[in-house]
């Protein structure tokens, strides 16, 4: 059985992981090299963008991301193909249009989620 040495503190994170979804430390592990993958395998692709989305006051937007720039374009209605410098800055302005009433200020990188996995777009980082 092959052996891994980490520190308690990362024991007691995996510990914390293992306990939440109800598997084992190693089943942890293993989850996270396999989204690891899934990412690599998308950042490798010919593709240059990774197809994003939010439900926002529920509405559904959609979106592209380019993980070499950190750019994102809307490709949903009314944004239709604007780009943004930052996720948060594409946040903002879906914000500023569906709530205007609400204070806009967004994480991007919490706010908008990875289409093909459904897990935040900080995972890409």
């Amino acid at each position: 059985m092959p052996h891994v040495e980490i520190t308690q503190k990362t024991d007691d994170r995996l510990e914390l992981l293992a306990s939440w979804e109800g598997i084992s430390k190693g089943e942890v592990i293993a989850r996270l090299l396999e989204r690891l993958h899934e990412a690599g395998e998308k950042t490798n692709t010919n593709a240059t963008t990774v197809t994003v989305f939010t439900v926002y006051q529920k509405t559904r937007v959609e979106a592209e991301f380019d993980p070499a720039t950190h750019t994102l374009a809307i490709t949903s209605s009314p944004w239709s193909g604007e780009t943004f410098s930052k996720p948060s800055t594409a946040a903002i302005a879906v914000v500023e249009h569906l709530n205007p009433n609400a204070s806009p200020n967004r994480n991007g990188w919490s706010f908008w989620r990875v289409a093909s996995t459904g897990r935040p777009l900080d995972t890409l980082r």
